[in-house]
């Protein structure tokens, strides 16, 4: 199976392709690589694909859910029918995740893991029934030994905090004051009015984060910095703006010209923050139908302040997964298709290098 392919690059590239995403995991002997598919029979499920790289046996389930995200040992979910937080080990085994639960009385749940794992935060919202949002930002170690409120927010109309990323060290996290629906507006996700919530001291304190707050735009965190993808003041163009998150000071890379590509997002920045790629698409009316979508992957040199578009247009929305090959290489996915590409950044050559799409590496050394 071409998904098995992927993980022999993993191997063969050891360190050097995938050696960046694995960094601080305590990765050891026994790993898996963990791939999304849509089930061939039944479209509201996906099949979720554990690779072993030890043995090379794969296990493949299949559920209904939605926001998969790798954990220590395991991939958290939410899955549509039961309406529930739950697990899903290597060996196939499902279960509710034992203290992240979503009750009849909560209107949502959203969370962010730490870099390394070790740490999740959620928020869990409630709409009373005049539509007031309210919002309780909880925090907990791997093993769910120590759990804490960060924070409460509300009630306010059409109104929910939601944890976007943890800081680079692990004691802050970076939270939207998010309008609950925009995430329909935009094919991408926007932000605005984002503060950062320290908890590493013995209390909790938070910050804005520098830059035009109410600005409505794609962003993306690196280590040090924080990137926005703003309309500059010339016609139809996007530029990046560079922010560094403790001092404030600020960058901007001039735009690149984008034309009709109205829609700017999924910023992914690499490891030692040098490099920015993100999707620039041509979305129009992308709820409809007929709509016909076009996108371009733009690379943003952080280091010497000069972006441009690598390789060609593709019809799909595009979300970048990793960096890899010393940085000189990107795996992508294409939204709504099976398969993993890597686009490699010297002559925009991109090739498809597995038939479904890649979630990251699992690692038995910790309990999820």
């Amino acid at each position: 199976m071409r998904f098995f392919l992927l993980s022999l690059i993993i191997l063969l590239f050891a360190g050097v392709a995938f050696g960046q995403d694995a960094s601080g995991l305590g990765v050891q002997g026994h790993s898996w690589d963990v791939f999304l598919r849509a089930h061939p029979t039944r479209p509201a499920e996906t099949d979720i694909i554990f690779v072993d790289l030890l043995t090379g046996e794969t296990t493949s389930v299949a559920t209904a859910g939605e926001r998969f995200t790798l954990l220590d040992d395991a991939v958290l979910y939410f899955d549509l029918a039961d309406k529930q937080v739950k697990l899903i080990k290597p060996d196939g085994a499902i279960r509710e995740h034992p203290y992240i639960t979503k009750s009849s009385a909560d209107y949502r749940i959203d969370w962010t893991v730490s870099h390394d794992r070790r740490q999740i935060a959620w928020a869990v919202s409630r709409r009373s029934v005049d539509q007031q949002l309210s919002t309780s930002i909880m925090l907990a170690d791997h093993s769910g030994s120590q759990i804490r409120q960060l924070l409460s927010y509300g009630p306010r109309e059409g109104i929910r905090l939601l944890p976007v990323a943890f800081g680079a060290d692990g004691q802050s996290l970076y939270i939207d004051v998010h309008a609950d629906g925009t995430e329909r507006v935009s094919p991408y996700a926007r932000r605005s009015n984002m503060f950062l919530l320290d908890f590493g001291g013995e209390g909790v304190a938070t910050r804005l984060l520098p830059g035009r707050g109410s600005c409505f735009c794609a962003i993306g965190f690196g280590n040090e910095v924080m990137l926005r993808l703003s309309p500059s003041g010339d016609p139809d163009s996007t530029q990046v703006e560079i922010y560094d998150i403790e001092t404030g000071a600020a960058r901007v890379i001039g735009p690149v010209s984008r034309g009709d590509y109205d829609e700017a997002g999924n910023v992914l920045l690499s490891p030692d923050d040098s490099l920015a790629i993100y999707a620039l698409t041509q979305a129009g009316d992308f709820h409809a139908a007929e709509q016909e979508l076009r996108t371009v992957l733009v690379l943003a040199d952080i280091v010497n302040a000069r972006q441009r578009v690598v390789g060609s247009a593709m019809n799909a929305l595009a979300r970048p997964i990793m960096w890899t090959e010393d940085n000189s290489a990107v795996l992508f996915a294409l939204e709504g298709r099976d398969g993993a590409w890597k686009l490699q950044l010297g002559d925009g050559q991109a090739i498809k290098v597995a038939d479904a799409t890649y979630l990251g590496m699992l690692n038995e050394g910790v309990s999820a």
